[in-house]
């Protein structure tokens, strides 16, 4: 499923050691992946941010984003921006600038929410210890949709939920897991990844206030 036709996306990462685990601070880390952090990653990142600030407290939990290979002198493109349902997204939208996917990057994250499999696979290469805690976003809607996820739980309780759910077969086919790139393709794509997204960042937040807890909870 491509909206148009892209190069096939290649790490630039070496292999390395992992610098995968998680700081012991109580803060819930969630890193999404695309190519040019500009599109996808972006915006998945500021909305999950956003929603989560608003449904679990400020500081509870903190989004990031990169891309495999970014170009820092792109912006977050104005089809995407003129899609924020409100001010306060828009302005981070604008203020966003990409970064490349590292060590540093995926160092103490919790969760990774990437754009497709192949993006997936650079994550794995640089951190193997993450493939446990990282799906596609898409992947991860399916797979934390309706998910029994332990109250306070934490970054465990993610991680069993999404063991939980691959294990009862409600992960998607590899083919079906993947977001197509809207960047330089027609106007209309942009809304298309904007909808294609909302179920997998709803499941999410919802998976996140059970296991961090609500304000006061």
């Amino acid at each position: 499923m491509t909206w148009f036709s892209r190069p096939p996306i290649r790490s630039p990462f070496a292999a390395g050691p992992s610098m995968a685990a998680a700081p012991e601070d109580g803060v819930f880390r969630i890193l999404t992946v695309c190519t040019g952090n500009i599109c996808r990653s972006a915006w998945a990142h500021h909305m999950l941010q956003t929603r989560l600030d608003d449904s679990v407290g400020p500081g509870r939990v903190e989004v990031s984003s990169a891309g495999v290979a970014p170009n820092q002198a792109l912006r977050v493109p104005q089809e995407l921006l003129d899609l924020a349902p409100d001010e306060e997204l828009r302005a981070r939208l604008a203020a966003h600038r990409p970064r490349p996917l590292s060590a540093r990057s995926l160092s103490g994250q919790n969760l990774v929410l990437a754009a497709t499999g192949a993006h997936l696979d650079a994550v794995f290469r640089e951190a193997p210890a993450l493939l446990h805690r990282s799906a596609t976003l898409l992947d991860a809607g399916a797979l934390l949709s309706g998910a029994d996820v332990a109250p306070s739980g934490g970054a465990s309780a993610v991680k069993d939920a999404l063991r939980a759910g691959r294990a009862a077969g409600r992960g998607l086919p590899r083919a079906e897991a993947d977001l197509p790139d809207p960047f330089r393709g027609p106007a209309e794509g942009y809304g298309h990844m904007v909808q294609a997204l909302e179920p997998a960042l709803s499941a999410v937040v919802a998976t996140l206030v059970r296991a961090v807890g609500a304000p006061g909870a």
